[in-house]
This record gives C-alpha cells, sequence and structure tokens, in this order.
C-alpha cells in the first residue's frame, strides 16, 4: 500500500503544534521581535522535540516559541491556513484541528473570539483550496484552572455553529476528572461532542474515569487504557475510540519504546484504535510516517491500515453530510474500491 498515496484521516491535531517554522520566524520577524535563529533548522533546536524527553510536562514546556508565534488575528489565520495546506500535501483530506483559546491568545493578550473568525476563515480558505474537510476542537487547557475552564465552556458554546467538539488538556494527573463534572455538564444539548486527553501520563484509572465520569466519547492518547483488561473492555463495550500517536506517545515517554506501543493490541481486541500525528510541527512528523510507524514497527497490515482509518471516518465528529460527502469522494479505498484512492 502507497500510504502517501492513499486519502488519510487525523482526530487528534493541535494547531499550536502545527506551525512550520519558517512561519513561525516570519511572523517574530514582522512583530518586531525577531529570533536570534534565522533559519529553520537552527530554530528547531529550541522549538521542535525530536527524541524522547524527560516527561509529557517537558515536551509542553516546548510550545512557548509556537504559542508565541499567534501575534495578531491575522498570524491565527495564516497559520490555521498553512495547517490545512500541510494537510492536503500528506493527502490527509478529514481532519479534526484543536487550538486552546487561553494558550493561543494569552501571549499576546488576543481577543477570543476575534482570534476564533481568523482561524475558521483560515481553515475555511484552506478547505475551499486544497480540498480537505476540517471540524473545529476548543480545548480547557487544565493547567489555567476551573475559572479558564469555565471560560472556554462560555466561548465553545458561543461558537457552537463553528465547532464540533470540546476537549480538556494538559497535566492529567494534577487535575482529577470530578474536578470537570460539573464544566462539561454545560454542554450538553449543545450538540458539541466531548473528546479528553487521558492515559496519556496517567495509569489506566483516569481514561476509565473520563468515560465514565464525565462520558468521553474518545480518548485523545489513551495509552494506558491497555494497561488494565477491564478498562479494555470498558472502552469496547461503550465504543469509546482513541486517538493514538505513536511518535508523540515515544517523545513524552508514555511508552519506553515504539515498539511497545499498544496500538496494534488493542486494535486486536476490537477496540476502535485511530493514528494520529498530535503535533506534526512539534515532532517534525506527517501522518504518512505515522501510518509507516505503525506497519514498519508495530506490524500493521493493510488491513489494519484500512481498519484505523475507517475507524476514523466513523468516529469523526465532523457534521454527517460533511462526512459522507469526503468518504464518497475519497475513502472508497478503505472498502476495497481503487476509485476513492487519490
Amino acid at each position: 500500500m502507497d500510504l502517501k498515496a492513499v486519502a488519510k484521516v487525523d482526530l487528534h491535531r493541535h494547531l499550536e503544534g502545527a506551525v512550520r517554522l519558517s512561519t513561525m520566524l516570519d511572523l517574530y520577524r514582522g512583530s518586531g521581535h525577531p529570533l536570534p535563529e534565522t533559519t529553520p533548522a537552527e530554530l528547531s533546536e529550541r522549538a521542535q522535540v525530536l527524541q524522547p524527553m524527560g516527561s509529557l510536562e517537558e515536551v509542553l514546556s516546548r510550545f512557548t516559541l509556537a504559542q508565541g508565534a499567534f501575534v495578531d488575528v491575522a498570524a491565527a489565520e495564516r497559520i490555521a491556513f498553512e495547517a490545512v495546506q500541510d494537510l492536503a500535501v500528506d493527502n490527509v483530506r478529514l481532519a479534526e484541528l484543536r487550538f486552546s483559546p487561553e494558550f493561543l491568545c494569552e501571549t499576546h493578550g488576543l481577543d477570543w473570539d476575534a482570534a476564533m473568525a481568523a482561524i475558521v476563515r483560515g481553515v475555511e480558505r484552506g478547505g475551499r483550496e486544497f480540498d480537505v474537510t476540517v471540524g473545529l476542537i476548543a480545548i480547557a487547557s487544565r493547567n489555567y484552572g476551573i475559572d479558564s475552564a469555565e471560560r472556554t465552556v462560555a466561548f465553545a458554546l458561543r461558537h457552537r455553529d463553528q465547532l464540533v467538539a470540546f476537549d480538556l488538556a494538559g497535566d492529567e494527573q494534577a487535575y482529577p476528572q470530578s474536578l470537570y463534572v460539573d464544566v462539561v455538564a454545560e454542554l450538553a444539548g449543545s450538540g458539541l461532542k466531548l473528546t479528553t486527553h487521558y492515559g496519556e501520563s496517567g495509569g489506566p484509572a483516569f481514561p476509565r474515569e473520563a468515560v465514565e465520569v464525565l462520558g468521553s466519547l474518545r480518548l485523545g492518547h489513551g495509552v494506558s487504557v491497555a494497561a488494565d483488561p477491564e478498562v479494555t473492555a470498558l472502552v469496547r463495550e461503550r465504543e469509546v475510540t482513541l486517538e493514538m500517536c505513536p511518535t508523540s506517545n515515544r517523545r513524552t515517554r508514555a511508552v519506553a519504546d515504539l515498539a511497545e506501543h499498544p496500538a496494534r493490541r488493542l486494535l486486536d481486541q476490537d477496540v476502535s484504535v485511530t493514528i494520529n500525528t498530535d503535533n506534526p510541527g512539534l515532532f517534525a512528523i506527517d501522518l504518512t510516517g505515522e501510518l509507516e510507524v505503525c506497519v514498519d514497527v508495530l506490524g500493521f497490515s493493510d488491513d489494519d491500515v484500512r481498519r484505523v482509518t475507517s475507524n476514523a471516518l466513523d468516529a469523526s465528529f465532523v457534521g454527517d453530510a460533511a462526512k459522507d460527502d469526503v468518504r464518497r469522494r475519497h475513502f472508497g479505498w478503505v472498502d476495497g474500491s481503487v476509485n476513492g484512492a487519490r
């Protein structure tokens, strides 16, 4: 199978983690605060994570430069547009981009609603020009506290027609799920779906509670689901989808070695596994490369690649009409048809 040529789905991709190094340099320079580095190769030393680091929290600290690149709403629109263009280059035809308004707007004091409008403009323009269907997800960053999470829910509800879902991200171990029961309850009846980052740095109790207490429909990463047969059975029976990101999981030390990543084992146990990039700019990766890791290191067959792609299509929070359209035009290969291959 030509993994570059087939149409793909990326459900777990952070906008702040998808900033091109060249764009970062340009935006800092244009704002009157040029970085000391002058080339992407030089900037990579500070702005990317190319080897495993000590912890998830250490990896998250590398986002500072990307965060500062959102110098104004025009920058947010440009970054969103280029993120869609980069998806198209990798032949990703259905994607969900997620971002934290608190994090994205913090450095330069951007207005959340203005930033949202700019991101929507960039994504819609990119979608039209490059034939990529994109859904947007708002993230409440746990590290900013409950008040920020409440503001983010209010933000998501204001923009419910331009978003497909709500997410919780950040340090999962320091902020128990019980803190967020009332927060996510505010989403009831809004049409917004719930995905949460759990099972990345925390043990299997974290994804269990995310499903049982918060009602999460998908789990960001969910690596530790594999550590407890009862939790594995729970996510299978509840049809919870795992947004797994092999390279990210290695570089944050969620797994000790890529060969130990549980994606294939969970797939063999009929868990709804998907493969995603997480932060392609931060990690210097693309989805083709992640699927190649699955084939070369985890032993995925062609049928396994079809299954994780089909799982992603089914689990996407993008509206049914848009999803049916993109599936018809690009994903015939998943069902064995050559008509949808590109």
